[in-house]
């Protein structure tokens, strides 16, 4: 997940690779967990998706949300 500032606002791009995806990763799932807390929405293809959000201050919440998802996988 790459994420930064723009405007007032936190856009994030995730991609993720086929041995990820195997694995049951989804860049959808993860721009839509990140996006949700950052007070957006977001999401995609399993392989690239997008989002963002208005709640600057948290995206170290929502990049921590992402890191602990992938940590069940």
């Amino acid at each position: 997940v790459f994420s930064s500032e723009f405007d007032e606002r936190v856009v994030l791009v995730s991609a993720v690779d086929e041995s990820a995806r195997e694995a049951g990763v989804k860049a959808g799932a993860l721009a839509k967990l990140a996006s949700g807390i950052l007070g957006g929405g977001g999401g995609g293809k399993d392989d690239f998706a997008q989002g963002g959000g208005v709640a600057v201050g948290k995206l170290g919440e929502a990049i921590s949300a992402v890191k602990e998802s992938l940590g069940k996988i």
